[in-house]
């Protein structure tokens, strides 16, 4: 058990983080008060579920940290628009405060480099993410974009990939057991699907400070709802 700063907080490891998508603000209230009824540590707002975003800072302030994100098609989210009005959102979740932007690796860097320039300015933590929803690459390929993500000038770094068997699901804890300490910063990371559900729970024991559960209906395949998710980690990690 230990901490980490996530913007002004002060976050106890390993968080809970509920992730909440849906096509409209009330649905995604709904889910983030059901999350937090049932112990998130965090709340993942998921903005490219949404129909149309405008209004969306109704979300906010939640009693929890937030970590705002809207994710591309390209690494497995829903917004289709252009990549300017996708981080403007993002530009828009810093000025209203919230605790943490996660952003693209993949974001074209000049895009990139203004949102965390601008969150750092603002006292905001940045989580630069990776993933790949078609395989779990090689250890040294994991490691090299670990590398990339810390090098970008991130808080968080995270990376998921998609396990289609058990070994899979090794390396992505064996990537967890092995790079923690060639990065200075902390890794968040974990495979999806059927076979990569174990990750999900095991991951914090290697080091991931945060784990994603569901708010309601999944965001990623294999993902936990957050009472289930609260009662294996308690379990696990008195």
């Amino acid at each position: 058990m230990g901490t980490f700063k996530l913007g002004k907080h002060d976050v106890q490891t390993p968080a809970v983080c509920g992730a909440v998508m849906g096509p409209d603000i009330e649905t995604m209230h709904a889910g983030a008060v059901r999350a937090i009824d049932q112990g998130a540590d965090l709340i993942e707002l998921r903005l490219d579920g949404l129909r149309d975003p405008t209004g969306w800072e109704k979300l906010l302030p939640l009693e929890v940290p937030v970590i705002l994100t809207n994710r591309p098609e390209r690494e497995g989210g829903s917004f289709k628009g252009d990549e300017n009005e996708r981080v403007e959102v993002l530009l828009q979740g810093i000025a209203r405060g919230v605790s943490c932007i996660d952003i693209e690796l993949s974001t074209p860097e000049p895009l990139r480099e203004r949102v965390v320039s601008q969150a750092k300015k603002s006292g905001i933590a940045v989580l630069i993410s990776h993933h790949d929803f078609s395989l779990t690459p090689s250890i040294e390929v994991l490691t090299e974009v670990t590398k990339r993500l810390a090098g970008a000038g991130c808080d968080l770094a995270k990376i998921v990939t998609f396990a289609e068997d058990r070994k899979d699901a090794l390396r992505i804890l064996d990537l967890l057991a092995q790079v923690q300490d060639e990065v200075a910063v902390p890794l968040i990371a974990f495979a999806m699907g059927d076979a990569g559900r174990i990750t999900r729970i095991a991951a914090p024991v290697f080091g991931s400070p945060i784990v994603y559960a569901a708010a309601g209906e999944a965001t990623a395949p294999g993902q936990f709802d957050v009472a289930t998710m609260k009662r294996l980690l308690s379990e696990l990690i008195p």
